[in-house]
């Protein structure tokens, strides 16, 4: 037990009421930040400091006072902190919701320590829902993440003499989506080249934006210099978004430019509403996405060794050495990683059978469990030779389940007599599957015919 000397301060219990606080506590957020409001000469040192029960203040450090401490603080690390004013935390644009904040001394002493790690990263999200809400302007900064749906360049704006970058976002979470202004160096981590190279929408961190209210809702804004935002980065919480069912159950295409010269994404139910289908010419085989539509019933599920597998958050596989994830692609090392599925299955419909290949978000869709929660519920399949086996539970889940798929008009393969499909939409529900039975027989025509051939392979250069 800690004698009296070695007390150590809660920081959800700082007052002004005295200044000799000692408190264990993390940087986990550290800028520097010139008013040109008011004094563009002064230079101050902000930082944001949590304990290991997670509470949080912001501390600040005077111009004169920033070459006694600046050295030896780094973001991410722990330290013994005593001494400090305590004065009221006020201001437009606070990064913490504690009443007071502390103003360090001279006399403020900074040891690092060691023996003590707070892992947390410091990020407290705000959900879209608590956001919608507001009906203002917020004095205190909030963290958001989600997946970009659209990237919008505008023109440079002035700031106080200069002309800024500008670029608006729109970020979707949990079903929603909202509109997020991006201004200065920021930007840079926008461009359209830079997002356009992963395979799939990605996912982004808002740290420290403010929610500003505009005619007829909200919408994320940056404070310069104080806000940060990161594109897939390597951390648990981003593994934990990705990995809600709330989000795992959707689709998101890669980032493409459209008409207009704006980078957007597509989200499913952006593709077409299936209960607006009113005959079978709106599912016309040859649409212009190259997208089959099949009512068909799983006969069985095929035992593949692979049937799920490590993925970064960017969506590529991994593989697990030696107890190190490496992305397959350049042998980089991935510390936080998500566990999806990957299914074979036979598809019976009208016209015969084929292979179908379901992803990990049709999976989840259709048996209501992510990739994790079931490896975690049935410990015995990171066993040995029973994780190349596809679980009976899981293969029950799956069949004799009628839906409706749309699949990839390019067949990938032919396997045991069939052609293979990529599947890249589910719908299993009863309403919905009815609409296109619906829409079928009012034409006495199935959706599509499915040829069980070995397609011709054309000529590159033909």
């Amino acid at each position: 037990m800690l004698g009296m000397n070695n007390r150590v301060d809660l920081v959800e219990k700082i007052t002004p009421w005295r200044e000799s606080w000692k408190v264990h506590v993390k940087v986990v957020k550290l800028w520097y930040h010139k008013n040109p409001a008011l004094d563009p000469s002064q230079n101050l040192l902000h930082m944001v400091l949590m304990d290991e029960k997670l509470h949080k203040i912001q501390a600040t450090i005077r111009d004169k006072l920033i070459p006694n401490f600046a050295v030896s603080l780094t973001e991410g690390e722990v330290y013994l902190m005593t001494h400090f004013t305590v004065v009221p935390n006020t201001g437009l644009n606070r990064a913490v919701k504690h009443r007071f904040r502390l103003l360090f001394q001279y006399k403020t002493s900074v040891v690092s320590v060691v023996s003590i790690r707070i892992p947390h990263s410091g990020l407290c999200f705000t959900s879209i829902d608590e956001i919608d809400q507001r009906t203002k302007d917020d004095d205190f900064l909030i963290d958001f993440v989600g997946i970009i749906t659209g990237v919008r360049k505008e023109r440079d704006v002035a700031s106080y003499g200069k002309m800024i970058k500008a670029v608006v976002l729109e970020v979707f979470s949990d079903g929603k989506k909202v509109q997020c202004n991006v201004f200065g160096n920021a930007c840079d981590l926008l461009e359209y080249d830079n997002l356009q190279k992963y395979p799939r929408s990605l996912l982004i961190v808002l740290e420290s934006f403010k929610i500003k209210a505009i005619e007829g809702g909200v919408m994320l804004q940056n404070v310069m210099n104080v806000s940060r935002l990161f594109i897939n980065p390597d951390i648990p919480e981003s593994v934990e978004f990705l990995s809600r069912f709330s989000v795992a159950s959707y689709g998101f295409s890669r980032l493409v430019t459209n008409e207009l010269g704006y980078l957007v994404s597509k989200v499913d139910g952006d593709f077409f509403n299936p209960k607006e289908i009113s005959n079978i010419q709106d599912l016309c085989a040859d649409n212009g996405d190259g997208h089959y539509f099949v009512i068909g019933t799983i006969k069985e599920v095929m035992d593949e060794p692979d049937w799920w597998y490590y993925s970064c958050v960017c969506g590529h596989v991994v593989v697990e050495h030696e107890d190190l994830y490496l992305f397959d692609a350049c042998g980089s090392c991935i510390e936080h990683v998500m566990v999806k599925f990957f299914l074979k299955i036979v598809v019976s419909h009208a016209n015969g059978n084929n292979i179908f290949v379901l992803k990990d978000r049709e999976v989840v869709q259709i048996i209501k469990t992510r990739c994790s929660s079931f490896l975690d519920n049935h410990p015995e399949l990171n066993q040995g030779s029973y994780c190349k086996v596809v679980p009976l539970k899981l293969i029950s889940s799956l069949l004799h389940k009628k839906v409706v798929f749309m699949v990839d008009a390019r067949p990938v393969g032919y396997e045991m007599n069939r052609s293979v499909y990529i599947v890249q939409q589910i719908w299993d529900d009863a309403s919905v599957i009815n609409v296109f039975e619906v829409a079928a027989e009012m034409n006495e025509h199935k959706i599509h015919v499915l040829v069980d051939s070995i397609p011709e392979v054309e000529d590159a250069f033909s």
